[in-house]
This record gives structure tokens, sequence and C-alpha cells, in this order.
């Protein structure tokens, strides 16, 4: 999953077959932040200026002049607590979309932290660590004619703050929603294709539902949804974890593929991740644990590039364990979203450990040995690494996806995601939420003109009250936002799709 929790708990490749997949992959290097950086002391053309030390501050948060470049008599500092908040009361003279500004730097790391607009949740606001104080935006905010509250809430906090500025956003190119659906795999399955176009064809009108589930067609997750709308997710998401040779030699049995057949077979589509568990040689801890960055000592440069020749062979086997599972669901004609190495940029996983350079050469030799080895083109390549810089590059990437977990009970579009999301390269890609813990509001996203391709909720806790009920918990997530979402016209649920099947039958005759 996320940095929130993980739904519960052979012959190989030799390595100089894996370095001419390493170079093959590493030909043709292709690559905003939520961080505009102008340089220390540059004037920016900014409205009004709304200075920290003259808003509300709740908590430990403290004023300082410590650090050079703040506008007014101080900046603030801290967001070190639960609860830490600052509130600014702005005043705008129009209804429309507004950029909001703050002047800041993170402390120790980039940071970020969630801004409300008269106390509903707009979204994450990202802030660079810097020894000076940077455009921090949040994008594309529609506010009406007045005064507003606009606060700064804690969430991983360590921040610096000077002022807040509001300016006019710019409006949304028609232009970002005219995907082409070419995919990336030129010898891609016909189910792949019919797929991509169908996606492409309602990109920028539709939100596609989405839901994992810890047991595929009968997992509790669906169950509630159905209880709750009358309705199953056009999307179902589901976790490979369990198919990584680590996870087998400890007893895992996983039905997966089964289960996507099973949901195929219903109508719907597939949306497949894998918390790629690493060998037990790499691992500190426990077995189930392999996924992440501090229980591991993987060096990841190394394997890439044969000085752990071991290492490198035992992640062959993975790969090849993979593929032939992927192939069973080639056969019956299944397209898959495939969503490999997600949330790079939050360090948390293996995959990031040896950085952007790493984490790109590693996504396109499983591309290559996926596509070329292996013959899988029945695959959708969808990126959530959640950054430009680990952006794979256009040869490589089907779908941008961003996996966001924004303050509970939000239901905002999330458009400053939406938008920088679009930086990652300058071709067409539709972005889809490919992990959440929200549902945006339908005629929220309408009005702010961001459509999701879809969205694909995150289970376990954000829908059950504790795992083995199947009650629905409003701590994160109210049953009346899931049944809006779901019985909205702008969503489109299963029974809303088209016969796939019969349509892949069609493009092959």
């Amino acid at each position: 999953m996320s940095r929130i929790n993980i739904m519960n708990k052979t012959g190989a490749l030799g390595c100089l077959c894996v370095l001419v997949l390493f170079m093959s992959a590493c030909a043709g290097l292709n690559g905003e932040n939520t961080t505009d950086k102008p340089l220390a002391g540059e004037e920016t053309a900014h409205e009004e200026r709304y200075e920290a030390e003259d808003a509300q501050i709740r908590g430990k948060i403290i004023r300082q002049t410590d650090k050079e470049g703040f506008s007014g008599k101080s900046y603030v500092s801290g967001f070190t607590e639960d609860g830490d908040k600052i509130i600014f009361t702005i005043k705008n003279e129009k209804d429309g979309f507004y950029d909001l500004v703050f002047r800041a730097s993170g402390i120790g790391g980039k940071k970020e932290n969630t801004i409300y607009v008269d106390g509903r949740c707009e979204g994450i606001l990202l802030t660079e660590e810097s020894d000076v104080f940077l455009d921090s935006v949040l994008k594309r905010v529609y506010l009406t004619r007045g005064e507003h509250k606009i606060t700064l809430e804690k969430d991983w906090g360590w921040l610096d703050l000077d002022c807040l500025y509001l300016k006019e956003s710019a409006p949304m190119d028609d232009e970002v929603y005219q995907a082409s659906g070419v995919l990336a795999d030129k010898e891609a399955d016909a189910c792949a294709e019919e797929l991509m176009k169908y996606l492409c064809g309602i990109y920028g009108e539709k939100i596609l539902s989405g839901q994992y589930s810890l047991y595929g067609p009968d997992g509790k997750e669906i169950q509630l949804i159905n209880r709750l709308t009358g309705e199953y997710p056009a999307i179902l998401g589901m976790d490979m974890k369990d198919y990584s040779l680590t996870a087998a030699e400890h007893g895992a049995k996983p039905q997966v593929t089964e289960w996507a057949e099973e949901y195929w077979e219903k109508g719907g589509i597939i949306a497949l991740s894998w918390h790629w568990l690493l060998p037990d040689r790499y691992v500190r801890g426990e077995w189930w644990q392999a996924l992440y960055a501090d229980e591991t000592t993987i060096d990841l440069d190394a394997v890439l590039n044969g000085r752990d020749k071991e290492g490198c062979e035992l992640l062959m086997k993975d790969l090849d364990r993979m593929a032939m599972e992927l192939q069973k669901l080639q056969k019956q004609d299944i397209p898959v979203l495939w969503r490999p190495f997600h949330e790079a940029d939050g360090g948390w996983f293996w995959w990031s450990r040896g950085g952007p350079d790493c984490y790109k050469k590693l996504w396109r030799l499983m591309f290559d040995k996926f596509t070329r080895e292996y013959d899988l083109h029945n695959l959708i390549w969808v990126y959530s690494g959640m950054g430009e810089e680990w952006y794979p590059g256009d040869a490589y990437v089907d779908i941008i996806g961003e996996d966001i977990y924004p303050a509970k009970s939000c239901i905002s579009a999330q458009g400053d995601k939406f938008l920088n999301a679009l930086d990652y390269t300058d071709t067409v890609k539709p972005v889809m939420l490919s992990e959440s813990g929200f549902l945006p509001e339908p005629e929220n996203a309408a009005r702010d003109g961001i459509y999701w391709l879809g969205c694909v909720l995150w289970g376990e806790d954000y829908l059950i009250r504790e795992p083995g009920c199947g009650g629905h918990s409003d701590h994160l997530l109210p049953g009346s936002v899931i049944k809006n979402f779901y019985n909205n016209d702008k969503v489109i649920t299963r029974k809303e799709l088209p016969d796939f099947k019969e349509i892949i039958a069609l493009s092959e005759s």
C-alpha cells in the first residue's frame, strides 16, 4: 500500500542477460513539483500578502527572526505537535480559482501538511527543505467572493512559514484530456489496446470507480460498497505481494490471478500492484517486512550494475515468477492496469533506495523483460512513483497515477496534485488516483475541471471498522460520501462498463 499500512499481512536469467536488458532499458532517459522556486530575494508578482506573524496561531508554533529573507516583522516556525495550525483570514474580490502561495521552507527534508479552507480539507501542501523561503503552491482552489479562513495544519509538520499570497489560477487547458491512447508497448495485445481506447474516450468526462480488496471480488470492501450503494466498482485493485518468492517460501498461497479472472468475467477492470518482497538475504526483520527500505539492506545499484551477481539472479527469479503469473491472464485476453514500484518519492519502499536513476533502470528492466523475453503484451503500465524525477519516460508509461491520502473526510478534487502530475511529461497521459484514502466529490471535480481517470480507494480501515468486521466505519469515509460518489452520474460503476470481451473478440476477428 502506501505509508499508511499494507493489506494483511524457475529458472533464473543470468546476470549477463540482465545487463543486456538493463542497457536497453537505460536508452533514451526521459523524464513540477508543487514548489515554485524563485531565487532568494527575487520579487514575484503576487497579490495581497498575509503575514504569518499576524495570523491566528494554535499550538506550539513560535515566532522567529533567525532565518533571513522574511517579509514582515518575523516568521513562524514549528508545526511539530498534532493540532499545531495557523489560520489566515483573507479576502478576495470575486468568485474564481486561486493559487494559495505559501512562502515557506521545510525543516529536515521536504514536508507535507494539510490545507483547509473554511474548515474543509482542500489539499496537501508540499514544502521543500531550504535555507531560504520558497513559494510552495496549492493550485486551483475555488473561492467565492468575500472573506475566508485559510488554515495550514500539521501533518508531517516541521516548517518555517513567512506569509501567504493569493494568485488567480491559470485557466484549465482542455488539451490535457486529449490523450492519444497509443500504448508504450508497441506490440500490445488487442485487449490492452481496446481497454486503453475506452479509457481515453471517457477521460475528461467521467471518473471510474475503483476499490482495493484483500480477498478479491468477495472481499468485505466490495460487499460493503454493494450494500451501501447497490453498485460494484468498475476497477478491482489487488496486490501481487504474495507471489514474491519470499512469500511463497513462507507458505503464502495467493489466489489473485483467479480472482482477477472472476472479476473480469463479471464485467470489471483489473488493476494489480506489487508490494515486492525481497529475498531473505536482504531482510533485517520479519519476512513480511521485506518491502520496506528500513527493513532491508539491498544495494540496488550493485544489483543493477552486476556487482551483486547473486542478488541480480534472485531478483530475476522473482521477475520470472511474476511474468509467468501475468501470462495466465494474457492467455484469457484479460488486460491489466499494471502498477509496479509505487510511491518511490516517499522513500519507504526498497525500490527507492538507489535514488531516481536506479529506480528508472529497474522500471525499464522490468518493462523490457516482460515485453521482450516473456511477450507480455496485455499490460497497461501505470506509473505512481509520485514525482517527475522518478518518471521512467514516455516509452515505458501509459498512465500516470497519484497515491493521495489527505485528511479524513476530504472530498475536494485535489486539483493541485492532478495539475502537478501533468508536468511529469510534455506528452498527454491520462492521470488517475491509483491509490486513494478519499473519494473526490464529483460535483466539485466537475466545477474545478479536474477529472481523474479513475479513483481506486484503498481498503481495510478506509471502509472497514477493523479486520474481520464487515460494518462501515465513519472514521475516515462517511457512508454518505461513498453513496454520493457511486450514485453520481459522473462516476462509472461496473454495470456501466461496455462488454470488453465482445469488443476484444470483434477487434481480433
